[in-house]
């Protein structure tokens, strides 16, 4: 197999624009507030971000208005849920099982800090913003300890991410192993695929490069030499495992039943939970055009919500039966009982129409839904009013809004982690605190508590 290196590091690469190498601590001086109870019910999670925002007040918090097309065929599943079937023809296989949160606030209305804000759990603060991981780093570091010799994929994997408005966002002050691995899915099967897959070839002759710089400079090359051979080692430990290939050796009919490019990182998720080695945590990164500011409900447009909405609903349905019929790893549990999947957005969108026929970016008010891993199926939290434009009751025990920070510590609290820790020093000397919960914006302070009414 002939793969050019770039091609090779491009399709299964660390994340390295936001790592520190310089400045990467050993050991991290971590601190527990020792006020969080966290859960660990679940052994895995699975994030999917629908970036550029779907319509809450079309789909997970229906609301009928003036503005409502005709044609989507509203489905009541129960008194306070009811799905278009236009929208989301499978909606009986998932919709009575889904926890939805309607009470979600936004500190953002900008796609890039949104999707920053997606994956590092916290709003953007540029003066510390180069130090700052990604939330599948704390994740991966917390996990660490729990791996098995035979482990070699990372705690941390990730799709497609490396193409949306953000990039892959690095292990900041974290050690670089804990960076993931992210996977541009739209090519990767036909480079690891079938009969082109199997060569390491291009991994070895840059790492004997790297060899040849380190023996050539008399001092060596400091602690990136270090953090580098780390991300070599990492790869050719992925390589070199059987089951990084097979993972790839999917025949074409279910690559199209699974359908869209989101299709596909469905199916690779799974297969990646499923073949146990070593990753915990998938961020899935749909960078389909949700950003309808024009024409949302147009049928005549190539991407509308319609064509949005059903290839979520294609692939998430599929997703959720892979999972719920493939053993998990204690006996007797499926890999969706194990598995918390969660699904968001940046932010919401504007209740009314614009003078386009389309619906702006909202911060008032979002939905983010959550199935598996300990959630109880079917919990509503929060309530908005009658056209979603104002949240009226937050739905757990607090006053302020549930936000994108309180889905991430829900997430650390499923996978046992105490999401109450801070790391002490880091390279600004600012305290990194697992969750965030500085003000907002005006007097409003975040919850420093995951979501506890999903799992009760």
């Amino acid at each position: 197999m002939n793969i050019d290196r770039r091609r090779l590091l491009g399709l299964t690469g660390l994340a390295f624009a936001g790592t520190i190498f310089e400045q990467t601590l050993h050991p991290l001086k971590v601190k527990a507030a020792g006020k969080t109870n966290p859960r660990g019910t679940a052994r895995n999670c699975i994030y999917i971000a629908l970036n550029g925002a779907i319509s809450q007040a079309d789909c997970w918090d229906f609301k009928q208005t003036r503005y409502t097309p005709t044609d989507f065929d509203m489905q009541q599943i129960k008194p306070d849920l009811a799905l278009s079937k236009t929208l989301f023809p499978n909606y009986a296989e998932w919709g009575p099982k889904v926890s939805l949160v309607r009470s979600m606030k936004a500190s953002e209305l900008v796609h890039f800090t949104g999707q920053y804000h997606l994956q590092t759990g916290r709003a953007l603060n540029v003066a510390v913003g180069k130090e700052i991981p990604a939330f599948g780093t704390v994740i991966a570091a917390e996990l660490d300890s729990q791996r098995k010799n035979s482990d070699t994929f990372p705690v941390y994997m990730s799709l497609s991410l490396a193409k949306n408005r953000v990039g892959a966002i690095g292990s900041g002050f974290f050690p670089a192993k804990f960076t993931g691995v992210d996977i541009d899915t739209s090519v990767v099967f036909d480079v690891f695929g079938g009969a082109n897959g199997g060569s390491t070839d291009v991994l070895e002759r840059r790492f004997e490069a790297l060899k040849l710089l380190s023996e050539a400079s008399p001092t060596g090359m400091g602690n990136k030499e270090t953090e580098y051979k780390a991300y070599y080692n990492t790869a050719f430990q992925i390589l070199d495992d059987k089951r990084w290939w097979n993972l790839f050796n999917v025949d074409e009919k279910t690559r199209k039943e699974y359908g869209s490019e989101l299709g596909l990182n469905c199916m690779l998720a799974k297969n990646i939970l499923a073949t146990n080695a070593g990753t915990r945590f998938i961020y899935i990164s749909d960078n389909t055009q949700w950003d309808h500011h024009a024409y949302i409900f147009d049928h005549s447009r190539p991407s509308n919500h319609y064509t949005q909405c059903n290839n979520f609903d294609h692939a998430f349905t599929r997703l959720l039966h892979d999972l719920e019929s493939t053993p998990g790893h204690a006996p007797g549990k499926t890999l969706l009982d194990e598995t918390m999947v969660v699904v968001t957005s940046e932010f919401g969108r504007v209740p009314y129409m614009n003078n386009v026929a389309g619906r702006d970016h909202y911060d008032q008010t979002f939905t983010s839904l959550f199935i598996g891993g300990g959630v109880k199926p079917g919990r509503i939290v929060g309530k908005t009013d009658a056209d979603a434009s104002k949240c009226i009751d937050p739905g757990w025990d607090h006053q302020e809004h549930p936000y994108l920070d309180n889905a991430v510590a829900t997430m650390y609290s499923a996978l046992g982690i105490d999401w109450g820790k801070s790391v002490q020093n880091t390279p600004s000397g600012r305290a990194y605190n697992y969750l965030q919960t500085a003000p907002i914006g005006g007097s409003e302070f975040l919850s420093g508590d995951a979501i506890d009414t999903l799992f009760v």
